[in-house]
């Protein structure tokens, strides 16, 4: 369905009942990267799949973006859909967002799933990769992003096991609007650093990784649950940095899981 809040409109997935499950994609992908855990997750929560401003079918924009203004949008769609508190699932960039929504409201948030991210800004040596990626994107469109992205994105088991999956990944970062992508990959080169507010999150969280992430490896990963108090900390084997696509049925009972003893 279309929402239209901060005089845009936003795509958005809204299914089923109960408690709310926010769920934030990452870079350079859209709401489909969650369709196994929205048709999983729905018979229990009502969950809840934007495309993000300028990705997937959602509006851009022709002026520069940033972290904080993806959070004030999910924010404003919330008070939309009328949901007061919403576990958010935040991965990659969709956790540099549920970071932003932390600081910004952190009494909407009941609990916490962090997948494949980090808490940490940008190195100079990061900037200087994203603005060139940026550059490649304006210069030959989303197909850049594509030739960058997939063979990091998913493991070598997916990619000999999966080809059809890999085909279907492709396919998603080839649809989304260049521009759009280069306002997330400026968006994330300017990011704040969020490593000081992890001491003071008291919420249920779990941490999640893929075994063989290149982008961010389990180190990282443990490293931020650690930093986390009573982080849950999880690693999908066979997995790289899309797990919840490459392992859906590992990801969705991690989930189901955590939410289960979290009693929401």
């Amino acid at each position: 369905m279309q929402v239209r809040i901060n005089r845009l409109t936003l795509d958005v997935t809204d299914k089923g009942q109960g408690p709310a499950l926010l769920l934030l994609h990452g870079y350079p992908l859209d709401h489909r990267m969650w369709e196994a855990q929205i048709e999983f997750f729905r018979h229990t929560h009502r969950v809840i799949a934007p495309d993000l401003r300028g990705m997937g079918q959602s509006e851009g924009c022709s002026t520069n973006i940033n972290i904080d203004q993806y959070a004030d949008d999910i924010i404003a769609l919330l008070d939309e859909l009328g949901i007061n508190r919403v576990t958010v699932a935040g991965f990659s960039m969709g956790g540099y967002v549920l970071f932003a929504l932390l600081r910004k409201a952190p009494s909407r948030i009941s609990a916490i799933v962090l997948v494949n991210t980090r808490a940490d800004s940008d190195t100079l040596e990061g900037q200087r990769n994203r603005l060139e990626a940026s550059q490649h994107l304006l210069e030959h469109g989303a197909s850049s992003a594509r030739q960058a992205m997939l063979s990091k994105l998913l493991s070598d088991t997916t990619v000999h096991d999966q080809p059809q999956l890999v085909d279907q990944v492709g396919s998603w970062m080839q649809e989304q609007t260049p521009i759009g992508l280069v306002h997330a990959q400026l968006a994330m080169a300017f990011r704040p650093d969020s490593t000081s507010m992890l001491a003071s999150i008291k919420v249920p969280t779990i941490v999640i990784g893929g075994e063989h992430d290149k982008i961010i490896p389990p180190a990282l990963i443990k490293q931020l649950a650690s930093s986390i108090p009573n982080a849950k900390y999880r690693l999908i084997a066979e997995t790289a940095h899309l797990t919840p696509v490459e392992k859906p049925d590992a990801f969705n009972n991690l989930l189901s899981d955590f939410l289960g003893k979290a009693h929401i």
